[in-house]
């Protein structure tokens, strides 16, 4: 099968202008709904995500409004054509999440908005009604729902005939104030599919049982900044590195993709994480790791500091910062030095790619750290596989 890279958008980016951490971190935030750590900047509490105004007294914060959080561009966009003749929408791709939904024409509001496409099933000769109703919903309130269609779905070059598409009738305030996508297509395990009453074949789950691809595989490859990056679907693209493909058994259990993750580095010095683990996933923009390791990373790091007011650490933007890396399986990735410095924090300093995971149990390595590698997604045998990449 031909290989399929359509461009994406970058993420954490609004046309050039620089990032915003907030927005990241916050989303982090209301996507695993953690509690602060010594370092977490965000928090859920009270079904609010909110941001930490004191390190030292954190019951001091004040609520992050539900629209910011999605502004800035979060997230890459890939373009989808749904229907025949078709309409083509940007859909943010998710590996943390595994519903395929879209901004649609039964939501009655949808034309108010600009800078969205509308999916409209009237339109499509190959649309068909499908029985179930779905519901997502974050830890601020907001949320979207609505019915479900079957149609023809093309990523590319792969066409998914009598894929389910989620048509969006209600959309809460942070998604109807999110310019930077159409809809989202998820990638996670079809487990934590929201269609009730009974969940729905993912796209990636239609193309492995119908024989759509082979192998059953999906890749990604992330852009930086402007630079073109590319999902595959089907199809392993050698070409991106010239490092070897290792791959790890996945922990699929609670529906991400979550593999071990038991050592790090820092300066060349390993250092062991027992029974540590993590999830990759490209709807999350910051690498997410616990207290200990953040403290020790901005500890080696000259004039870096936690920042009460920004929610997180910043550090000099011409500081040296030492060779960083995290395990997947028993292979250590190094985190590239160009996305360890975020953002500009102002007055010279940077805000860190690398913040506190709170009080999860676990890591979640999102794009600061997915840019730095390779990644295939094994579906078919509940495997990943992870190449640094040579940029």
């Amino acid at each position: 099968m031909d290989k399929l890279q359509p461009l994406l958008r970058p993420a954490c980016y609004d046309d050039g202008k620089r990032p915003s951490f907030a927005a990241a971190y916050a989303r982090a935030a209301r996507r695993y709904g953690f509690e602060p750590g010594r370092n977490a900047g965000f928090a859920k509490r009270n079904n609010v995500v909110v941001k930490v105004k004191s390190h030292a007294d954190k019951d001091t914060a004040h609520e992050v409004p539900a629209e910011s959080i999605q502004n800035g561009a979060l997230e890459y966009v890939v373009p989808v054509k749904i229907g025949t003749p078709g309409v083509t929408l940007n859909l943010d791709f998710d590996t943390g999440s595994s519903d395929l939904w879209v901004w649609s024409s039964e939501f009655a509001k949808a034309s108010r908005y600009s800078g969205h496409t509308i999916y409209n099933p009237a339109k499509s000769s190959t649309a068909k009604k499908a029985s179930g109703t779905w519901n997502i919903s974050y830890g601020d309130g907001s949320s979207a729902s609505g019915n479900v269609y079957t149609d023809t779905v093309t990523v590319g070059d792969v066409k998914i005939p009598g894929q389910s598409v989620e048509l969006a009738e209600k959309l809460s305030s942070s998604f109807l104030q999110d310019g930077g996508n159409d809809g989202l297509l998820g990638l996670a395990w079809p487990s934590i599919n929201t269609v009730s009453p009974k969940p729905v074949a993912t796209p990636v789950e239609n193309m492995i049982s119908k024989s759509i691809i082979d192998p059953p595989v999906f890749t990604v490859k992330l852009g930086r900044g402007t630079e073109p990056g590319f999902y595959s679907f089907g199809y392993i693209d050698t070409s991106v590195t010239s490092n070897p493909i290792t791959y790890t058994d996945v922990d699929n259990s609670q529906g991400f993709w979550q593999v071990p993750s038991t050592s790090w580095s820092l300066g060349g010095e390993t250092k062991t994480r027992e029974g540590n683990t993590t999830i990759l996933d490209t709807g999350t923009t910051l690498l997410l790791v616990s207290d200990d390791v953040v403290d020790e990373l901005y500890g080696a790091i000259p004039g870096a500091k936690y920042d009460n007011e920004q929610g997180g650490y910043t550090f000099p933007t011409d500081a040296a910062v030492p060779d960083v890396e995290f395990a997947v399986g028993d292979t250590l990735y190094k985190v590239n030095m160009k996305d360890i410095a975020f953002g500009d924090a102002g007055d010279g300093r940077s805000f860190g790619g690398i913040q506190s995971r709170g009080d999860l149990d676990f890591d979640i390595f999102g794009d600061i750290f997915l840019k730095s590698v390779y990644v295939v997604f094994n579906q078919g045998e509940k495997k990943v596989g992870l190449a640094q990449r040579d940029d």
